[in-house]
């Protein structure tokens, strides 16, 4: 009987902290940056997160992310290749935009906050983002919305034409 029980235990333990299992398809990373004034779109097409996120026990729960810089794109070709060079994302130095979780917490109304490391370009930015979380037994959806200050992560250099702000959106989807 001792040995079920402690079977059971063991059973339960192991799927309470299980990662989710990323739906590439439905898993987007999204920004929005003015540029002369006129709202550029786009995103990345590579992204890798990772998260054993449980909202009834915080605890021992985590989110990490691997973007693939070279897989930027904002419908222009030119513009896609200009924003992997030196003065931007410097691709060749710098593969990865890594953000990874230090805490994750819940307020008395359920909201569920993300305190984690951005790093972009080897710098590395502490940010505390919202997060909306929809979970059931098998499925998991994050919507995560920031602004990001671009001069933070030396993207860009000065510009009289382009905005310091670019709103991210990243909406992950998973299931168990």
């Amino acid at each position: 009987m001792n040995k079920i029980l402690i079977l059971f235990l063991l059973a339960t333990l192991t799927l309470s902290s299980q990662e989710w299992v990323q739906d590439k398809n439905k898993t987007t990373v999204l920004f929005k940056i003015k540029n002369f004034g006129i709202p550029v779109d786009g995103g990345f097409k590579n992204t890798d997160i990772k998260t054993n996120l449980n909202t009834k026990d915080l605890s021992n729960s985590y989110i990490s992310a691997t973007i693939m810089v070279n897989t930027i794109f904002t419908g222009i070709e030119a513009r896609d290749k200009h924003l992997l060079e030196t003065d931007y994302f410097d691709a060749l130095n710098h593969e990865k935009i890594i953000s990874k979780s230090s805490k994750i917490t819940k307020d008395v109304n359920g909201n569920i906050t993300l305190f984690a490391g951005l790093s972009i370009k080897g710098i590395v930015k502490e940010m505390e983002i919202p997060l909306e979380v929809f979970e059931d037994n098998s499925i998991l959806n994050l919507n995560a919305s920031m602004l990001l200050n671009r001069k933070d992560f030396n993207l860009g250099g000065r510009s009289f034409v382009l905005s310091n702000n670019v709103k991210i959106q990243v909406e992950y989807s998973a299931t168990k």
